[in-house]
């Protein structure tokens, strides 16, 4: 998957970033619009604790669409991940911050087993203004906590994705309102991934299209 996938016109500045937060100082890869301004912001939780070549192209491509995107580095441990999300957050949302609007709301993008982390953080941090699962199973916890959030939400699943229960995360549809499900009839685990043995190039393009729309509805406009 090349960062053309999904087009976009935006110049972009793109490499690993380092986040001071405290004593600690937490890394992460950054992609964001090459130009002045305060961009849309979305911070990207993949299926891996350290951002996956196809995380960091996804990136990427946001940010050619003029959303800026951060995908920290996390860990095997849920508790830890809340307090690196939420002092990554902390950093997006920085009103002394150059190219991130972040402060008055941003998004926040899970691919698979990172949607735990990304519910979690969804209901703990109001900044939080939008979600999207992509390839995920809707566990009790993470459904809970994305009911608390009460944001605007989207969920993208394949029926031939054997690592997701697709009639239990539509169950849910009274829970999660507002949320839009986009339920796919094809395209098997990992979809999505381009380094998957079941990455389907056209499920992943109408995903990625899919995302970048509804950031672009639902998250504050550059500034």
């Amino acid at each position: 998957m090349a960062v053309q996938l999904g087009e976009g016109t935006e110049g972009i500045i793109f490499h690993r970033a380092s986040v001071p937060a405290g004593p600690r100082t937490l890394g992460g890869y950054i992609s964001r619009p090459d130009t002045i301004g305060q961009w849309p912001t979305v911070m990207v939780l993949g299926p891996e604790p350290i951002p996956t070549s196809s995380i960091k192209n996804i990136c990427r491509v946001l940010a050619r669409h003029g959303i800026a995107a951060f995908a920290p580095d996390l860990t095997d441990s849920a508790a830890k991940n809340h307090s690196i999300s939420k002092a990554v957050a902390a950093f997006l949302g920085n009103p002394a911050g150059i190219w991130s609007n972040a402060q008055l709301g941003f998004g926040v993008l899970a691919f698979g087993r990172g949607l735990g982390d990304a519910a979690a953080l969804a209901a703990a941090d109001s900044k939080v203004d939008a979600w999207v699962a992509v390839g995920a199973d809707l566990d009790e916890v993470s459904v809970g906590n994305l009911a608390d959030s009460d944001n605007e939400g989207l969920v993208i699943v394949s029926r031939a994705d054997d690592s997701t229960d697709v009639d239990a995360a539509l169950a849910n549809k009274d829970s999660l309102q507002p949320t839009t499900f986009v339920v796919y009839p094809t395209g098997d685990r990992g979809f999505w991934d381009d380094a998957a043995d079941g990455y389907d190039d056209a499920r992943a393009k109408d995903a990625i299209d899919r995302v970048i729309a509804f950031f672009g509805e639902h998250l504050p406009p550059r500034i």
